[in-house]
């Protein structure tokens, strides 16, 4: 048991995980799940982030969803700066924030959408597109999320042309 609050550790001392919206924004053609994954990696190593290794990106293709892709961690997810977005992952796809996923990895806020096709849940989005799972080529569009605010649209709103510019949302594992 954790008697200390805000240590970074949960009752049961499971580790936080910090998530950020990219400060960076990119078309939908981004080399795929592992492109959109080395771009949060990327950033995190240069904002300094610890364990920049292990970023992920909330994105879903038309094959494997988020939900299938991230580590279901049992710690609280926050933002760079130190806010709580969620006590958990159960919490964190609820559908219902504590804060919005609107900080950057320089703990910038930023109000653009982020690539997703992804329901809060975790679940590829149904009617979503997904850019030619994220290369862009043929499919002309993909689903977004609106990193400003706390409900379900965080992560999924609508479709938008590939060649939109729009964030990644980024989660340590």
């Amino acid at each position: 048991m954790n008697d200390i609050p805000n240590d970074g550790c949960n009752n049961v001392c499971a580790r936080d995980s910090i998530v950020f919206i990219t400060s960076q924004t990119y078309q939908g053609n981004v080399n795929g799940l592992a492109g959109a994954d080395q771009r949060c990696r990327m950033l995190a190593a240069i904002a300094g982030l610890p364990r920049f290794e292990t970023y992920r990106a909330w994105l879903s293709s038309s094959t494997k969803s988020a939900g299938e892709r991230l580590l279901h961690s049992r710690g609280r997810y926050v933002l760079v700066n130190g806010l709580v977005v969620a006590q958990d992952w159960d919490a964190l796809v609820s559908g219902m924030f504590e804060n919005p996923i609107n900080v950057d990895e320089n703990s910038q806020t930023r109000e653009t959408p982020a690539w997703t096709s992804t329901l809060a849940s975790g679940e590829a989005a149904p009617g979503a597109n997904f850019c030619d799972d994220w290369t862009g080529v043929l499919d002309p569009n993909g689903g977004y999320g609106l990193p400003s605010m706390t409900d379900a649209t965080w992560s999924f709103f609508d479709n938008a042309p590939c060649d939109s510019e729009a964030h990644l949302y980024c989660l340590e594992q």
